[in-house]
């Protein structure tokens, strides 16, 4: 575990942990991302987007420059405050699913994509100016920012919670369960796709 500094929802100074495990199949390894916030450290990186962005940005830039954003999963576990102590830390978590690109840093950054023109009409009615089109294997860590939404999280159940917990070495239950394969490995999966944004 390594320990992180971010911004809180008002500007003040917080800290967290965070750590990265590769993760193998039989067809692809891809690098899960956990972030961990302790009771009592300032805002839970679920508190605000702004912090956890941040750290977020710099693990993509630092961690894992050039990794493909769908090789990529995102983690939070939050510990809860109770008054009697127990074996198995109390966390809360969510598979954050939402790591979204900022298509306008992407292309001001020189990245591989085709911008398009929109007709004056669609320019009228819908306010927007320009289409890009890029491939997803050129959306890797370090490429552009990024920002994450709770939108599509996924509330971890607690043996989920208890086996992450395990693999990150804050726990060593005998027996833990997998994470539910329901986990979005098929939209990991290294497929060639082409994606489409529109912006002003």
């Amino acid at each position: 575990m390594q320990q992180v500094f971010y911004p809180g929802h008002a500007g003040q100074p917080c800290v967290g942990e965070y750590t990265i495990i590769i993760e193998k199949s039989d067809m692809l390894e891809r690098a899960d991302i956990v972030l961990v916030s302790r009771a009592g450290h300032g805002a839970a990186f679920l508190n605000g987007n702004f912090g956890r962005d941040c750290v977020v940005n710099r693990i993509l830039a630092n961690d894992l420059n050039g990794i493909r954003l769908d090789r990529i999963r995102l983690f939070v576990l939050v510990e809860k405050a109770v008054d009697v102590p127990s074996p198995m830390p109390p966390f809360r978590g969510l598979e954050i699913k939402d790591i979204l690109l900022d298509t306008d840093d992407y292309i001001a950054k020189g990245n591989p994509g085709t911008v398009r023109r929109r007709n004056f009409l669609s320019r009228l009615f819908t306010g927007i100016s320009d289409r890009i089109s890029y491939w997803s294997g050129h959306v890797v860590g370090g490429c552009a920012r990024f920002s994450t939404s709770l939108k599509m999280a996924r509330r971890l159940d607690q043996p989920e919670i208890e086996t992450l917990c395990a693999r990150i070495g804050l726990v060593r239950p005998q027996h833990a369960p997998p994470i539910s394969p329901d986990n979005g490995l098929d939209r990991l999966s290294p497929r060639n796709t082409l994606s489409s944004s529109s912006y002003h």
